[in-house]
């Protein structure tokens, strides 16, 4: 019986610096492409057609409240995440090493309690996202520039070749 790979932990890194120890979760990117609902003459129903991807967002959340971290909000910033995915009957680590750029838009404390972890969650909106698994590329997206390359094909190429870019 074959069991499914799992993630047994990841790092993160901010700006080129590891968390590891201090980063406690994180939550990647979702891209998702916005569809507008079209239905022409003779269709049975609307379909759904390609009108760009929705903006992303990405958050990592800290065990504690790092000064470094806390002057992230507002600027500009890198994040690296670093998950290791393991079988049952695997002897070697897959890494997946997902890459985001973009704006931090909030630093979230958590609830001050006694005897309670004040955590830190950074959120950012997302700017480009690179999703790598076992050195392939399987995600490079940058909204900015109008690149959108899924298993190795630019979707936006002839779009971007059009507009004289």
């Amino acid at each position: 019986m074959a069991l499914p790979r799992t993630i047994r932990n990841f790092n993160a890194f901010v700006d080129g610096i590891s968390y590891f120890g201090k980063a406690t979760e994180a939550k990647l990117p979702q891209p998702k492409v916005q569809t507008e609902a079209h239905r022409g003459a003779g269709m049975e129903g609307p379909v759904g057609i390609d009108m760009g991807l929705e903006g992303m967002t990405t958050e990592i959340t800290f065990a504690e409240w790092d000064p470094a971290l806390l002057k992230k909000f507002g600027k500009t910033e890198r994040f690296v995440l670093r998950p290791a995915q393991l079988g049952e009957e695997d002897n070697e680590a897959t890494a997946i090493i997902v890459t985001v750029a973009g704006l931090v838009t909030t630093n979230e404390t958590g609830d001050l309690k006694p005897g309670t972890n004040a955590t830190l969650k950074l959120t950012m909106d997302v700017r480009s996202y690179k999703l790598e698994l076992d050195g392939e590329t399987i995600h490079d997206i940058d909204l900015v520039n109008a690149k959108r390359v899924i298993d190795g094909v630019d979707q936006m190429a002839s779009i971007r070749s059009a507009m004289g870019l």
